[in-house]
């Protein structure tokens, strides 16, 4: 050849030419101008991401439109508004009682906000003995917050929980040992409320009888807490049964379009390890304070009969504040709204309590069991947030 190609070896004899096709050297980025490329190269499918896929604010997962989602939220504040308007009679004996607080001992209001205040003291140092290394602060502010969330969304137990689960883990804490904790202290306090009534089950069989609805009550906390009981032994015991729980949570997470991490069973059987070891010598600990947080809030109920003038049974205020207790736990309306107030007042009259005074006592206890640590909420979320900046 006379001149060769700047970069290209000298060849004896010229490449034969190919018209017709494009020269094999081409990338296939290049094929993309020809006319045919989009024919020859057909569009795969669009899979959904797999368990650990981080997805970015741009990603589209295939599904169409959210109606779940939609659904999801639609539903509970319809079933929040209908529950409200069946128990707005029950809501308007309670309030009106409002003018009736003056008759009110008023020396017994330190009282019930002391009780209260040991009685959140206890959950804090709860969490303090399950989470190793959880500083007062951390503890103190994220439970206040979780607290008000959970008594102003319908539903909000889950709500309060993942708020304050974030909360622990931009606080320093391991994710998994955090959730895991959580969800032990969370067994713990309900068993405890449930095995209350096992208390008064002895007084009830030997000693003075009690209304039938105060002992069907009884009866059905007892049961509840040995179902509790055998739960926790199970889930303390069984790692087939951590992982199955942790595969069930990985593929709600899939169906809500959210990652999980694909180690999850893994990690949370060793959290869960972690923290029965963690509690291996101080469940005494755990549990006195749980007993503690039930213990000193039914002192606070009552602190608040006592300042109405009355001063029934205490093992039947005992079923009658468990009553009102498990009422609260029902994810229908906010902090049980409703549901308490109906169903304190209802079971305090079954104690022996009259209406008049059932409705003072109920009303001054929520003003101090419900609504003043819901105000404390927000003044706790701003001091963690200047600290966690």
């Amino acid at each position: 050849m006379a001149a060769v190609s700047a970069g290209r070896p000298e060849a004896d004899e010229p490449h034969p030419s190919v018209p017709d096709e494009p020269h094999p050297s081409v990338p296939d980025e290049a094929a993309g101008d020809h006319p045919d490329a989009s024919a020859e190269r057909p569009t795969a499918p669009v899979e959904p991401p797999e368990a650990g896929t981080e997805l970015s604010a741009g990603d589209v997962v295939p599904g169409g439109f959210g109606w779940a989602r939609v659904a999801g939220r639609v539903v509970p504040l319809a079933a929040t508004g209908a529950a409200l308007y069946l128990l707005m009679p029950q809501l308007l004996a309670v309030f009106s009682a409002f003018p009736r607080l003056r008759t009110f001992q008023p020396l017994w209001y330190p009282a019930m906000v002391l009780l209260e205040a040991a009685s959140f003291a206890c959950v804090w140092q709860l969490q303090r003995i399950a989470i190793s290394g959880l500083s007062w602060f951390l503890s103190v502010t994220s439970q206040l917050v979780s607290n008000s969330i959970s008594r102003i969304v319908p539903g909000g137990i889950a709500v309060g929980g993942a708020v304050q689960f974030r909360m622990l883990n931009r606080g320093g804490c391991d994710p998994a040992a955090a959730g895991f904790a959580l969800t032990a202290t969370s067994m713990v306090t309900t068993g405890i409320v449930f095995g209350l009534p096992l208390v008064v089950l002895p007084v009830i069989a030997f000693g003075q009888p009690a209304p039938p609805g105060l002992t069907t009550i009884a009866t059905t906390g007892g049961l509840a807490f040995a179902l509790l009981v055998i739960v926790g032994v199970i889930l303390a015991r069984s790692d087939a049964t951590v992982r199955l729980l942790a595969r069930a949570v990985t593929r709600l997470a899939r169906l809500a379009r959210r990652s999980a991490p694909a180690d999850l069973p893994d990690v949370l059987v060793a959290r869960r390890t972690d923290v029965i070891r963690s509690l291996g010598s101080r469940w005494p600990g755990a549990v006195l304070t749980a007993a503690g947080k039930w213990g000193l809030d039914y002192l606070a109920l009552l602190a608040a009969l006592a300042g109405a003038g009355q001063h029934p049974r205490v093992s039947l205020v005992l079923l009658a504040y468990v009553a009102a207790n498990v009422l609260a736990m029902i994810p229908i309306t906010p902090g049980g709204l409703g549901f308490v107030e109906a169903g304190l007042t209802g079971t305090l009259a079954l104690a022996g309590v009259p209406a008049a005074a059932a409705a003072v006592s109920t009303l001054a206890y929520r003003l101090v069991s419900f609504w003043l640590p819901l105000a404390a909420g927000a003044p706790a979320w701003v001091a963690y947030r200047v600290r966690y900046r």
